[in-house]
C-alpha cells in the first residue's frame, strides 16, 4: 500500500504541476489575439478558449481525484480537527 501511496502521490504532484502552468501557458498566445484583433485574434481565442483550456481543466479534476485517491489510501486526513498530542505539538 506505501508504494501504491507514493505512486499515486507523485502522479498528484506531477499532474497539478502541469495544469496549474498549463493555466498560464495561454497568457502570451492571448496577448498577441488581443495585439492583432480582428477575426485572426478571435480565432486564436476561440481556440484556446474551446480546445486548450477543456483539457487543461480536465487535467487538474483527475489530478483532484488522483490526489484524493492517494489521500484516502494512506489514510491522511487534510482538513480535520484532531487535536495534537505529546512531543509533535511542541515542533
Amino acid at each position: 500500500m506505501k508504494k501504491l501511496y507514493n505512486a499515486l502521490n507523485k502522479l498528484y504532484g506531477v499532474m497539478m504541476f502541469v495544469s496549474f502552468f498549463g493555466g498560464f501557458v495561454p497568457v502570451v498566445p492571448f496577448i498577441v489575439a488581443l495585439i492583432i484583433g480582428g477575426e485572426t485574434g478571435e480565432k486564436i481565442s476561440l481556440f484556446l478558449y474551446k480546445q486548450y483550456y477543456p483539457w487543461v481543466i480536465a487535467l487538474a479534476a483527475l489530478a483532484v481525484v488522483v490526489g484524493l485517491l492517494a489521500m484516502y489510501i494512506g489514510k491522511q486526513q487534510g482538513l480535520s480537527v484532531k487535536k495534537i498530542s505529546g512531543d509533535s505539538a511542541k515542533k
